[in-house]
C-alpha cells in the first residue's frame, strides 16, 4: 500500500499553503513513486466555529495591522497559549482525531503554529504512532506557539530561528536548520536568469510586489518613480488589488511598465528582474534570495514579520523604508554604488534555494 503524508495548514495568509505545496512538489521530484500527499486546512475541515476566527485574519491585517501585532505579542506567552489550547479543544479535537483515524497517514507535517499542540494531543489520543514534523515558516523570530517539545522533528530556516526554538523549550537534538521551503522551480529559473534578463531588453528592471493583497504603498512608489524620471523599467504585481491594477493600466508613465494581477509566474518575473520592492513576507524574501535579487522592504506585519525585516538588514541583502520618496532614493543609491554587488555576494551566503528538496528528504526519512 502507498505511504501517506498529511500536511496540516490554515489559510491565514498565503505563506503556509505555499510552503506545504513547495514541499509536496519537492517530494515528487525526489521520488518517482512519491507517497500519497494531502493538504488539509485544519480549521476549515475540523471546526466551523474556529474557522470563523481564521477567516478574520485577512481583514484584521488589512484594516488594523496594529491590532494584529498586539494580539501576536499578547499570545506569545506559555500560559496564554495553554489557555487558548484548552478553550479550542472542545471545538476541534474530536474532528481532528476523526481526520487522523480516517486518513491514517504515515507522517503528519504541520506548517502552521496554531495547530501543533492540538495535533500532538490528537495523535496521542488516537493511540496511533505517527511521526509528527513541524516546519516553521518564520525565518528568524518565531512565535512561541510553533514550539511543541513532543514533536519528532522541528525544521527551521536559520540558526537564529533554532536559537529561539531552543529558548522556547524545543530539544536541540530534534531541530534541523534547513531553510525556508520555496517551490523547486525557483532553482530552475535561477539557472535560466541570464537568458530571462536578455529577454527583458537589458534595462535595469525592478519587480514591485505587495503580497496577495497588493499592499505597501505601491501606487505612491510608482508615482515617485515617474516624478523623478526613472530610466529603467518596472514589473508590477498588483495581486488581488483590482482597483490598483485598473488604475495603473489606464495611466501612461515616463518609463516602461508591465502590470499584472494575481499571478503564478513569479519565478519568471524574478528571472527578468534586478531588484525587488516588496512587503516582508517570508516566502517572498526566500524566493527573492534564491533568484539573487537585492530587496527593498516597504511594509511588514507587526510582530509576525518584524524578524524578517531584521534579517534582511542584518544580512545586508536589502534595505528598508516605508517612505515612497526614500524607496526611490534607495534604488538610486544601490544601483550607483558598490552596494549592489555587495548585496548580491551576501545573498549567496544566506540563500537556501534547495530548502524544499532538503526538507522533503528529511520528511521521507520518517517513512
Amino acid at each position: 500500500m502507498k505511504k501517506k503524508i498529511l500536511y496540516l495548514f490554515s489559510d491565514t495568509g498565503g505563506g503556509h499553503r505555499s510552503a506545504a505545496q513547495a514541499i509536496i512538489r519537492a517530494a515528487e521530484q525526489l521520488k518517482k513513486d512519491a507517497p500519497q500527499q494531502e493538504m488539509v486546512d485544519v480549521f476549515a475541515a475540523c471546526s466551523g466555529f474556529l474557522n470563523i476566527f481564521a477567516k478574520m485574519y485577512a481583514p484584521v491585517i488589512k484594516f488594523s495591522p496594529k491590532l494584529w501585532g498586539q494580539l501576536y505579542y499578547w499570545l506569545d506567552d506559555e500560559r496564554k497559549l495553554e489557555q487558548l489550547e484548552k478553550l479550542s479543544r472542545p471545538f476541534i479535537l474530536k474532528e481532528l482525531k476523526k481526520l487522523i483515524l480516517a486518513r491514517r497517514p504515515d507522517v503528519i507535517v504541520s506548517v502552521h503554529p496554531l495547530v501543533n499542540h492540538l495535533t500532538v494531543r490528537a495523535i496521542r489520543e488516537t493511540g496511533l504512532r505517527i511521526p509528527f514534523i513541524v516546519v516553521i515558516t518564520d525565518p528568524v523570530t518565531l512565535h512561541r506557539a510553533w514550539v511543541v517539545p513532543e514533536v519528532d522533528r522541528c525544521i527551521v530556516a536559520t540558526p537564529a530561528a533554532k536559537k529561539n526554538a531552543v529558548r522556547y523549550g524545543m530539544p536541540e537534538r530534534k531541530i534541523r536548520v534547513i531553510g525556508m521551503p520555496i517551490d523547486p522551480k525557483f532553482i530552475q529559473k535561477a539557472a535560466a536568469k541570464a537568458k530571462a534578463k536578455t529577454q527583458a531588453g537589458g534595462k535595469f528592471t525592478i519587480l514591485l510586489m505587495g503580497g496577495g493583497e497588493g499592499a505597501g504603498g505601491m501606487g505612491e512608489i510608482i508615482e515617485e518613480f515617474d516624478r523623478t524620471g526613472f530610466d529603467g523599467q518596472l514589473i508590477v504585481v498588483a495581486g488581488r488589488n483590482k482597483q490598483l491594477e485598473t488604475k495603473l493600466k489606464a495611466r501612461k508613465f515616463s518609463f516602461k511598465m508591465r502590470v499584472l494581477g494575481f499571478t503564478d509566474k513569479v519565478p519568471e518575473l524574478m528571472g527578468e528582474s534586478d531588484l525587488i520592492i516588496t512587503k516582508a513576507g517570508p516566502g517572498t524574501i526566500a524566493e527573492a534570495l534564491a533568484m539573487g535579487l537585492p530587496i527593498i522592504i516597504t511594509s511588514w506585519l507587526p510582530g509576525q514579520e518584524e524578524g524578517n525585516v531584521e534579517f534582511v538588514v542584518r544580512s545586508n541583502v536589502g534595505r528598508v523604508s516605508q517612505d515612497p520618496h526614500r524607496v526611490v532614493e534607495l534604488v538610486r543609491e544601490i544601483r550607483t554604488t558598490a552596494e549592489f554587488q555587495e548585496m548580491k555576494e551576501n545573498i549567496k551566503k544566506v540563500s537556501r534555494p534547495q530548502a524544499a528538496i532538503d526538507i522533503a528528504r528529511e520528511i521521507l526519512r520518517f517513512i
